[in-house]
């Protein structure tokens, strides 16, 4: 039959928000009206009794900018008996294509309907017309006003995520101050996603250790042998500052100083001092310290009783050669000592490697690896709070499955997971699980935007490093104050906040079947 009748309607509505079935099977809608809609076909289809229709009904942020007006259910299902349905057939470049129309005239379908058109159609123009976070208002719930609140600088924010009051004030005024780099200035701001800061280092110490807390305090107190009984605590050493101050200070001073030069006094109060050291970063292998100045952190970390934990980042071509001659020397280095090191692997490729010599040698394992944070991959995101919808999936990922996790052991020899906290409730599976607090990654890149802004002036002229100056160890990306974001490294992180004032709650990681706390104040 050839129809006559058009359904003039909007056509190609994402499917997310009008999805159709005729008689069970699924069918794409490729124009929706108040009256009717149009979907096609390969296959014929000769008679249909029903259809179902879900309309997309989540709206009711984009009215009234209330977060908390999210539905539970965010579908609204309409059964269709009574319905006009004429064909029409195209030729799909030699191939019949059967597009139907079908008339409805059922008052809950045209209210449905109509309502989706409406808010479809404002979702166009404001996605023309608006900046995303107004957009993100109309939608969510997002506080756009907020992207226009920056602290003046890095150590102003650590102060208002870490607070410590007064005698942070004071470490403040120990700073000469801070800069932008360039052109990267107040007034240019809004020609970037974000302002470069930087923080001056605080290179006298003195008159700083009498405000400090004694590292071993906490020891002393007993507290290690109850409270964080089963709970390994670990501290992260990611960038040459770290290595530097580490290997030039007993480790009691370190920690000292890492907790009162972040902000974070109050904090270190309430933990233990670390029993391990993790060396490298996770995210740029130009931040890996020098092969020298490793075996001396080695050699000071075995002398100090702390246990360690190397992190090495993706691998490029180029750098497969030099990873495979360094983990010979690790090897060496271990069974000279008749001690093992465990590896954080966040590329493929090294695990493939330490397989590889496992299997080749046929030896006791002395490089244990673990499975980095890069390779443990979830839903990351500071905006996920004002998300519509179902986010209790995020919860689990792959390694919820033990199928997964057989076939990481088995084949790798993995039985640690590196988890991040990151801001929402995660179900942990069984086994031995690592969490770094109280930061998360978001985005990585080897082409990183920090080195383009710093060398040519502009973020989005980026280009591979090959060797960097280091302009991250005074510079970063500061993003709006309610996002709790900071650009540190090639990366992006996010502040989960509250695993600040619960870090020190071991029962509750004990629940949730973590061993191990490790801190990274960035």
């Amino acid at each position: 039959m050839s129809g006559k009748r058009e359904i003039n309607g909007v056509f190609m509505i994402p499917f997310g928000l009008v999805a159709g079935f005729a008689d069970g099977q699924e069918i794409r809608i490729t124009e929706l009206a108040e009256h009717g809609f149009c979907f096609r076909t390969l296959d014929e289809i000769r008679e249909v009794k029903r259809f179902r229709i879900c309309f997309y009904d989540g709206f009711n942020g984009m009215k009234t900018g209330d977060q908390e007006k999210k539905s539970s259910d965010p579908y609204t299902e309409v059964e269709i008996h009574s319905f006009e349905m004429e064909v029409r057939v195209e030729d799909g470049l030699g191939i019949p294509v059967y597009e139907y129309s079908v008339f409805v005239e059922q008052e809950k379908y045209r209210e449905c309907a109509g309502k989706l058109i409406l808010w479809y159609d404002r979702f166009v123009r404001l996605k023309l017309e608006c900046e995303d976070g107004e957009l993100a208002m109309a939608l969510t719930g997002y506080p756009a006003k907020k992207d226009e609140q920056f602290a003046e600088n890095f150590i102003e924010q650590k102060k208002e995520w870490f607070g410590e009051g007064e005698d942070r004030v004071r470490l403040e005024k120990r700073n000469t101050g801070s800069y932008c780099c360039g052109d990267f200035t107040e007034s240019k701001r809004n020609d970037f996603e974000d302002r470069m800061t930087v923080e001056k280092r605080i290179e006298n110490q003195s008159g700083i250790r009498e405000t400090c807390i004694a590292a071993g305090d906490f020891e002393r107190k007993g507290h290690k042998e109850t409270a964080w009984k089963n709970i390994e605590v670990a501290v992260e050493l990611d960038c040459p500052e770290l290595y530097e101050r580490y290997l030039s200070m007993k480790f009691r001073d370190f920690m000292d100083w890492y907790w009162n030069v972040n902000g974070a006094k109050e904090l270190g109060k309430r933990m233990p001092v670390p029993d391990r050291i993790y060396v490298g970063n996770a995210f740029c292998h130009l931040l890996f310290p020098e092969k020298r100045q490793l075996f001396e952190i080695f050699k000071k970390a075995e002398s100090e009783g702390l246990a360690v934990t190397v992190t090495f980042s993706y691998l490029r071509e180029f750098m497969l050669k030099p990873v495979e001659k360094l983990l010979d020397e690790l090897e060496e280095w271990c069974r000279n000592r008749e001690t093992f090191l465990e590896i954080a692997a966040n590329d493929w490729g090294l695990l493939e490697l330490l397989r590889e010599r496992k299997e080749w040698k046929e030896e006791k394992e002395v490089l244990v690896p673990c499975m980095g944070i890069l390779l443990n991959k979830r839903k990351k995101d500071p905006r996920m709070g004002y998300k519509q919808g179902e986010t209790g999936y995020f919860r689990e990922n792959s390694l919820n499955a033990e199928f997964y996790r057989t076939y990481l052991r088995d084949t790798f020899g993995i039985r640690r997971y590196e988890w991040e906290s990151c801001g929402y409730r995660q179900q942990f599976p069984e086994g031995k699980n690592s969490i770094h607090v109280p930061f998360y990654q978001t985005n990585t890149s080897q082409y990183c935007t920090l080195y383009a802004a710093c060398k040519n002036g502009e973020r989005g002229k980026q280009e591979l490093p090959e060797s960097c100056p280091g302009y991250c160890r005074e510079k970063v990306f500061l993003y709006p104050k309610h996002l709790k974001m900071v650009g540190r490294y090639n990366s992006l992180f996010a502040l989960d906040e509250s695993t600040v004032s619960g870090m020190e709650d071991t029962e509750g990681w004990k629940e949730k079947r973590i061993d191990r706390i490790v801190v990274n104040l960035l």
